[in-house]
């Protein structure tokens, strides 16, 4: 079972790319994204419980039901609350990442693998997406709206539903199928690179992307044999 639970290892990506054409060599190398990660519960920090707060009450008066907070090991300052709507077979997740500011996903999958998920995250379009998981960006959605999209949108029945007992396997696996997807076409693309530099602003000539890509490959190669 895969989901599209891949948005923070997306925005890891991005951030990772523009540190390296950027030449921010301490940045780049401070985050290098894991090949796996592992949720852990926790309670939340003051930030994340603001976001919550602010992303989860639409949420709540739409019929989601909170799942739990986790941290992302070993992504620090990553945290994350689940929230689950059983009826319409839905999971959204609201983030806190250092990187960017705090977004949300809504999700549905089902029991073939495939999904669709809409996000309110500012990064992570530049990059490719898997066959069978579309990911929407649309910052200006509200949630009544955002649910409606994925309703219409999603992969045909049967749909999974998520709880407490699944989350966290699901979710971790989702990460590892991505960041598995991504080492096997040799991490990230330089077509990748360049609309990630392009969304700078700024211009970037074609021998500081090349350089940006072959230095991200290499960190990809060594994460895959890292996992054998």
């Amino acid at each position: 079972m895969t989901t599209s639970f891949g948005q923070i290892l997306i925005i890891l990506i991005s951030a990772v790319a523009l540190a390296i054409v950027l030449k921010a060599r301490q940045f780049m190398t401070a985050m290098v994204p894991p090949s796996r990660i592992h949720l852990e519960p926790v309670t939340a920090t003051h930030r994340h419980s603001q976001d919550v707060k602010r992303l989860a009450r639409p949420l709540e008066a739409h019929g989601f039901t909170r799942i739990g907070t986790y941290r992302a090991d070993p992504m620090k300052g990553v945290l994350l609350t689940a929230f689950t709507h059983a009826g319409k077979s839905l999971c959204a997740v609201v983030y806190t990442h250092p990187l960017t500011r705090s977004f949300m996903d809504i999700t549905s999958v089902n029991e073939a693998g495939r999904s669709f998920t809409l996000t309110t995250a500012a990064a992570g379009r530049e990059l490719d997406q898997r066959e069978g998981h579309e990911k929407l960006f649309d910052s200006s959605m509200s949630v009544e709206k955002m649910i409606q999209t994925v309703l219409q949108r999603r992969p045909p029945e049967p749909h999974v539903n998520w709880s407490s007992a699944n989350f966290v396997n699901r979710f971790e696996q989702a990460y590892a199928d991505e960041m598995d997807w991504r080492a096997s076409r040799g991490g990230v693309t330089q077509e990748e690179v360049r609309r990630a530099a392009d969304a700078t602003g700024r211009h970037f000539s074609d021998g500081d992307v090349q350089k940006a890509t072959h230095q991200l490959q290499r960190r990809y190669s060594a994460a895959r044999r890292d996992m054998r």
